[in-house]
């Protein structure tokens, strides 16, 4: 079972979507969430998915529900660097 099958199981109540980008998009995208619906770049290796899965249940879990789409502000780096910590620890049992 792939490690992105695994969270899945795991976390039933998210929705994950497998998405494909454009070659020529001149931006890094990983993974976003939109309430219970999780994006995820089919592109990016198994690793990186299974880590943006993670992320993003945790940005679910635990970000206050404001937008953190401006990434300058300091209340947005915070939760960026807290999901991105747990994701790290917490993705390494499911690969």
């Amino acid at each position: 079972m792939l490690p992105t099958e695994k969270i899945e199981n795991d976390y039933p109540k998210y929705h994950f979507h497998f998405i494909s980008l454009p070659d020529d998009l001149d931006i890094v995208f990983h993974g976003q969430i939109r309430g219970n619906d999780i994006y995820i770049n089919k592109d990016d290796p198994i690793e990186i998915q299974a880590t943006t899965m993670i992320r993003e249940i945790n940005h679910a879990n635990f970000d206050s529900g404001n937008d953190l789409s401006n990434r300058q502000s300091i209340k947005t780096g915070k939760a960026e660097y807290f999901a991105t910590k747990w994701a790290q620890r917490d993705v390494r049992k499911y690969l």
